[in-house]
């Protein structure tokens, strides 16, 4: 367990953008290497690419300082594409307090990601009186409210939201609830 939640609750971020351009890039690999090799089995002879490739090779001197600093650039690269399929991603969601159940035995935990925070701040903020809409951003610490309103005077509706929104995720369970601040624009 790291930081009081088991491992379960702690979801590995998405990379799906890497792991969409790693899969175009073999994707484009393999459609050359195909149409090589279908050209390789109707002409008789390899595409002249792939020849100049091999005749390349062939005349470098493997054991120069461009081959050995070639072969550090991949192993790095691929040892960092290794790790970052290895090491998980921060956490990025707050703990919930549950109400413990009888008919539930063992330990039960929850989590509330920090976009559904940020989503039920300005939800929240957004049915209250004077309020023409809000905006909301949480990380693990902090809540901040962005408000739109037509009112001159702001003094009041800023402790109105802090007060709310604090209420509404004192409800929801979460535990600390994150500090809440607010900014407020007014149409004047």
């Amino acid at each position: 367990m790291n930081g009081g939640l088991p491992v379960s609750l702690r979801p590995r971020p998405s990379r799906a953008v890497p792991a969409v351009i790693c899969g175009l890039v073999l994707l484009a690999a393999g459609v050359v290497l195909v149409w090589a090799a279908i050209s390789r089995l109707t002409l008789g002879q390899w595409p002249p690419f792939f020849t100049a490739v091999s005749d390349w090779l062939a005349t470098l001197n493997w054991n120069s300082p461009g081959s050995w600093t070639a072969g550090v650039v991949l192993a790095v690269i691929g040892l960092v594409l290794l790790l970052t399929v290895l090491i998980p991603g921060k956490f990025h969601a707050l703990p919930l307090r549950l109400n413990q159940v009888r008919e539930v035995s063992g330990d039960s935990r929850a989590v509330m990601s920090r976009r559904a925070v940020a989503r039920l701040a300005a939800a929240t903020c957004e049915h209250m009186d004077g309020v023409a809409s809000a905006s909301a951003t949480a990380s693990d610490k902090e809540v901040h409210v962005s408000v739109y309103t037509p009112l001159h005077d702001t003094a009041d509706l800023q402790h109105w939201v802090t007060d709310g929104v604090r209420s509404r995720l004192q409800a929801t369970g979460l535990e600390p609830v994150p500090n809440i601040t607010v900014s407020i624009r007014s149409g004047r």
